[in-house]
């Protein structure tokens, strides 16, 4: 209960609040809220059971491997949509999860020499472009300046 409430509690909350427009935000929030709820519900009635016929550890690893399970789940299907306008969330959400979990698949093994290996590694493309993005980069390619006091043949950028 202390590591939940903090952490995992206001999740459903928080996502359901960040990724539905705002013409069906409404219903989006009430089926967020049912399901977490629901959820809530179904391990509430469940736990007396589970620990009855598989002793206490033996319930909580089978919660455990729900949690593997939902881990698993978040990582290759649910969008990152931090920092992300509305717009660009439409964009996010016209993906197929297939794309997403293609794209994640491909992304796996820089996490793990990154964060796991400790190694320098090299970023892959993002998966979505938008619009103001590419009109930043595109402003800001700069020409080359040439300095006065450099050798002849070089350039400063």
């Amino acid at each position: 209960m202390a590591i939940y409430s903090p952490t995992e509690g206001p999740v459903p909350f928080t996502y359901s609040a960040e990724a539905f427009p705002l013409y069906i935000r409404d219903i989006g929030m009430s089926f967020a809220t049912a399901t977490c709820w629901g959820f809530n519900f179904i391990i509430a009635f469940s736990w007396p059971a589970l620990r009855t016929a598989f002793t206490p550890t033996g319930a909580f690893c089978w919660y455990a491997c729900w949690n593997l399970f939902g881990t698993v789940y978040c990582y290759f299907l649910l969008p990152e949509t931090k920092a992300l306008t509305l717009e660009e969330l439409d964009t996010v959400f016209n993906i197929g999860n297939r794309e997403h979990a293609a794209y994640y698949t491909q992304k796996l093994p820089l996490y793990v020499g990154k964060y796991i290996m400790r190694r320098d590694m090299m970023p892959i493309a993002p998966m979505y472009e938008f619009a103001e993005e590419t009109e930043t980069r595109q402003n800001s390619v700069a020409e080359p300046v040439v300095d006065s006091e450099a050798k002849p043949g070089m350039t400063k950028t």
